[in-house]
């Protein structure tokens, strides 16, 4: 069966004319139609909420077809809202080596503002917080392993001290950003999702400025921009 078999989609206008045609294209090749009656809303992240229309429609961001896509699986529409108060709306988040408290703040947060968390590193993870990269041997150690294939095949590894050198290792291949904490941080004070780029590991920017004992990095570049209302709310918590 047709990954969007079943999908009625009408594309909103906050989508750039340059992307619809891909976006359709997508689409029809894996089933969808354009035809009445729709089924599916896909819309600019952070353009829409789900109660500016009827309940019947299904309101996604454009990354509901493209991690559809990618993943070779339709996903859970909720987790791909358009609404701009849920600003990891798309991420699947994972982490390795944290403490307790911080995995509790990190996976509360992230499924609180529209993300999903995942305990272990699996296919899907598009985000893995790491403090910090794993020592030369077990990198060594590590690449010398045929058990680095599991990772393709979607099945877990629940040694969170592999899940650094394991996302390493396929992040070209998955999309997925291995990067401090220091982003979920910086989002949640910002009311935005900032760029993953001044956290990623092996060199982070930002890192590197903590580590220094100062943070001049402009993390609001580049930002999408939405409301912090809920940001104030889920702050005082």
């Amino acid at each position: 069966m047709a990954l969007f078999n079943g999908v009625h989609y009408v594309l909103s206008s906050s989508i750039r004319a340059e992307w619809r045609e891909e976006l359709s294209d997508l689409l029809e090749l894996q089933g969808a139609t354009s035809a009445p009656p729709h089924t599916h809303l896909i819309a600019l992240t952070g353009s829409h909420t789900q109660c500016e229309h009827h309940g019947y429609l299904h309101v996604v961001s454009e990354m509901w077809v493209q991690r559809s896509v990618v993943l070779g699986r339709r996903q859970l529409e909720q987790y791909y809202s358009p609404d701009p108060t849920m600003i990891f709306s798309g991420v699947v988040a994972c982490a390795t080596d944290l403490s307790p408290w911080d995995l509790e703040v990190l996976s509360a947060g992230i499924t609180s503002l529209g993300g999903q968390w995942r305990t272990a590193l699996t296919r899907d993870v598009t985000h893995l917080f790491a403090l910090h990269a794993e020592s030369d041997k077990v990198l060594a150690l590590f690449q010398n392993s045929s058990t680095v294939v599991l990772m393709l095949t979607g099945r877990i590894f629940t040694a969170l001290s592999l899940q650094y050198q394991t996302a390493m290792h396929f992040a070209s291949r998955t999309h997925m950003a291995v990067l401090t904490p220091h982003w979920f941080d910086d989002s949640i004070q910002a009311g935005c999702r900032v760029p993953e780029i001044p956290y990623l590991w092996p060199n982070s920017e930002v890192m590197a400025q903590v580590t220094m004992g100062h943070n001049d990095i402009d993390v609001a570049e580049g930002a999408q921009s939405y409301p912090v209302g809920i940001m104030n709310e889920y702050l005082a918590l």
